[in-house]
């Protein structure tokens, strides 16, 4: 009877915990996040001067395909590896300030890979030049899934009892349908192309804002745990 009242127990604070979780993240910053998202794809569609398409796609490409060259091109695509970059510098300064606690610095130098990662790729292009044959698209998309799904099951109690779980939500949502519009869109659309770079705006800052908060709530912690003793 006591290992069914401690079962029954562990079950109920279960799903308590989760939704601790998903409110912990301000209401503020995820309001501003999709706001960001909105304002940026409305003045895409609204301005008069460039096919809007060409704010959202990636410069180089715009660059190649139009033959010539202007810093507005792929502007949506740059705010978002800006803020991957923000949030890498954030991940880099607190695990140089050493964290206390194994599994945050582990965390940290997980998200601070990732981040790099997915921010050279959107330099450089990497998912354009991998995209060499009949799937490797989806493979390539596959393989950033796993990967962001290893990295949320491997951290899952760190980011359940202390960090943002809603921001991670949101990211997933985000990249998830910028993925499945990319892959099931063929020949893309400009509606497909606006749908599938904003869903991606929103998933980077999302996870930019869940790397850069996972950081200063580390030092933050820190701070307080130094200043008890």
């Amino acid at each position: 009877m006591g290992r069914n009242t401690i079962t029954t127990t562990t079950e109920t604070r279960a799903p308590q915990r989760i939704r601790d979780a998903l409110h912990r993240t301000p209401g503020w910053l995820l309001a501003a996040i999709a706001a960001a998202v909105v304002i940026a794809m409305a003045v895409v569609v609204t301005q008069p001067w460039m096919v809007p398409t060409d704010l959202v796609r990636d410069a180089q490409v715009v660059a190649a395909a139009r033959g010539n060259a202007s810093p507005a091109y792929g502007l949506v695509s740059n705010l978002g590896i800006v803020a991957m970059l923000l949030a890498a510098g954030a991940a880099c300064t607190a695990l140089l300030l050493r964290p206390r606690r194994r599994d945050v610095r582990r965390l940290l130098a997980w998200s601070l890979t990732l981040t790099l990662v997915v921010a050279l790729d959107d330099l450089l292009l990497l998912h354009e030049t991998a995209a060499f044959g009949p799937g490797s698209g989806l493979v390539l998309a596959a393989a950033y899934a796993i990967a962001f799904l290893a990295f949320a099951l491997r951290f899952r109690d760190l980011i359940v009892e202390r960090l943002d779980a809603a921001l991670l939500v949101v990211m997933f949502a985000g990249l998830g349908t910028s993925a499945i519009v990319d892959v099931l869109v063929e020949p893309a659309t400009r509606a497909s192309v606006l749908v599938e770079d904003g869903a991606k705006l929103l998933g980077l800052l999302a996870w930019s804002a869940f790397v850069a908060r996972a950081a200063i709530l580390t030092l933050r912690t820190d701070r307080s745990t130094a200043d008890d003793r």
